[in-house]
């Protein structure tokens, strides 16, 4: 079962014998917990990686001709698990994965660039307080991409007949996306409903630690038992192959 976050609210003060409220901030009491279940809320889902918080987005670009290869990650995007670029049009698009190489990797191919190659430009970005050059080709889509902060994604080329830059339009990636939790009574936290449980009882104990300063371990015990559970049933739909659905019994 699915809760609002005005029922999650109710039934934590129920438990710790605190006033009833029909709205999350009724009392300082009640927005309090409500707090409390949004910081649980993030903790499981940071700690369960549920696949119902992974999808496509696309990635922001630079807007500047002088940085034609970068692009950064939106900012609810997590990271980036796959990465396709569009070779073709918007309308029409062919869509060409591209490999992530670890910048140690990457450095190499591009500093093979001879910049007396007309095909060949560069640019420089600021990593870590430090103000690097990058080598990269102008004549074709990209191939490879790397990244140094995660969060700013560097590429080894563009085709500069095409785009004046690499374009947000033309780029499909699939990754974690963090949720927005709003604090509102009608909010229902994005889980399945086999964990809302876990919320539920996870956010119960830390609402009688924080509000009490007493614990609760039947909350307690709950809570890592729905944990468990909820890393067996996190998957709504079974991505198992036949053969891995296949028991197997040992002597």
């Amino acid at each position: 079962m699915r809760y609002t976050l005005i029922e999650l609210v109710q039934r934590i003060l129920e438990s710790m014998d605190s006033d009833e409220v029909s709205d999350i901030s009724g009392t300082p009491e009640s927005l309090a917990v409500a707090n409390i279940i949004k910081e649980c809320y993030y903790n499981i889902i940071s700690s369960l990686d549920l696949p119902e918080h992974k999808g496509i987005f696309q990635l922001d670009a630079s807007g500047d001709s002088a940085k034609p290869v970068l692009m950064t990650l939106p900012s609810n995007a997590l990271d980036v698990l796959t990465l396709q670029y569009n070779t073709n049009t918007v309308a029409d698009p062919t869509w060409y994965p591209l490999e992530y190489k670890p910048l140690e990797e990457f450095i190499p191919i591009i500093a093979s660039n001879d910049t007396s190659d007309t095909s060949v430009g560069t640019m420089t970005s600021s990593i870590n307080g430090g103000i690097f050059t990058f080598k990269y080709r102008k004549d074709r889509a990209p191939l490879f991409y790397t990244s140094a902060d995660d969060r700013t994604i560097i590429f080894d080329s563009y085709d500069s007949d095409v785009d004046s830059t690499l374009q947000k339009v033309k780029t499909l990636c699939y990754g974690g996306i963090l949720p927005t939790f709003e604090l509102s009574n009608t909010y229902i936290p994005d889980l399945d409903a086999r964990q809302f449980q876990l919320l539920l009882q996870d956010a119960k104990a830390q609402s009688f630690i924080e509000l009490k300063q007493v614990p609760n371990p039947t909350a307690e015990r709950k809570a890592r038992k729905n944990e468990i559970l909820a890393q067996r049933t996190k998957d709504a739909v079974d991505t198992r192959t036949a053969l891995e659905k296949i028991r197997r019994y040992g002597r």
